[in-house]
C-alpha cells in the first residue's frame, strides 16, 4: 500500500538536515548571495529536489541558516562557560577566540554571508537570528549571569533585560571591528591593532559592568 498523499518517507527530515547543511556551505561559498541553482548544483541534487524539501530559494536559505546552530554547539557551551577565570580574564579569553574563530575556522565568512543572505527579508533575517546571532548572544547572557552570581559582575542575573543589555554592549564593538578589518577589507585602508583594541574594550566594560571582586 503506498504512502497517503502528502505523508513524508521515513528519511525526509534526515536528507533535509544534509540539504540545508550543504546549502550553507553554497550561501558562504556565495557570499549570501547563492541562487537555487547555485545551492542545488553544489549539494549535487536538482532544483525540484531543493523545492521539494524547501519550497523556494528563501526557505532553502531560512533552513541552512538555522542548521548553522547544530555545528556551533560545543563552541558556544565553551563561551557560556567561563570556567575559573575573574571577569577581566575571561572575556579577554572570549574576544581572543572570537577573533581566532572569525579567521581562522570560517566563522567571519558565514556569519557575514548570512548577514547578507537575511538582511531586509522577514524570512530569511530570522532565521539569521535563530542559527546564527541569537544563540551567539545567548551563550554571552550565560558567561555574564555566572559573573554576575560570583559577584564579578553589576547585574542582577535574573534580569533578562539587564543580562541582554550587557551582552550586546560586549560583543557588539567586537562584531563591527572583525567584520571593518576582515569582510570590508579595513585592514587595507584604516588597519586595526585588534589585540590592543580588544584589551581596551575589554578593560572598559569591566569598569562598566565589573565590581570590585576579584
Amino acid at each position: 500500500m503506498g504512502r497517503p498523499p502528502g505523508a513524508r518517507n521515513d528519511g525526509f527530515d534526515a536528507r533535509r538536515r544534509e540539504l540545508a547543511r550543504r546549502a550553507l556551505e553554497s550561501l558562504t561559498k556565495h557570499r549570501g548571495q547563492a541562487s537555487l541553482r547555485d545551492m542545488a548544483r553544489e549539494a549535487e541534487v536538482s532544483i525540484p529536489t531543493l523545492k521539494h524539501y524547501f519550497g523556494d530559494r528563501e526557505g532553502a536559505v531560512a533552513e541552512a541558516l538555522r542548521t548553522a546552530r547544530e555545528g556551533a554547539e560545543p563552541h558556544l557551551q565553551r563561551t557560556a562557560d567561563p570556567g575559573r577565570r575573574g571577569l577581566k580574564n575571561s572575556l579577554e579569553t572570549l574576544a581572543q577566540e572570537l577573533a581566532v574563530a572569525w579567521s581562522v575556522f570560517g566563522v567571519g565568512p558565514m556569519f557575514a554571508a548570512g548577514m547578507v543572505a537575511g538582511m531586509f527579508d522577514g524570512k530569511t533575517g530570522p532565521a539569521y537570528l535563530d542559527g546564527v546571532l541569537e544563540p551567539t548572544v545567548l551563550a554571552i547572557e550565560a558567561r555574564l549571569r555566572v559573573h554576575a552570581r560570583r559577584g564579578e559582575a553589576a547585574l542582577d542575573p535574573d534580569d533578562e533585560h539587564a543580562v541582554r543589555t550587557a551582552a550586546l554592549a560586549f560583543v557588539s564593538p567586537l562584531l563591527v571591528a572583525l567584520l571593518h578589518q576582515n569582510q570590508l577589507f579595513g585592514r587595507s585602508c584604516r588597519p586595526l591593532d585588534l589585540d590592543r583594541f580588544i584589551a581596551t574594550h575589554v578593560d572598559g566594560f569591566v569598569r562598566a559592568w565589573g565590581t570590585k571582586a576579584p
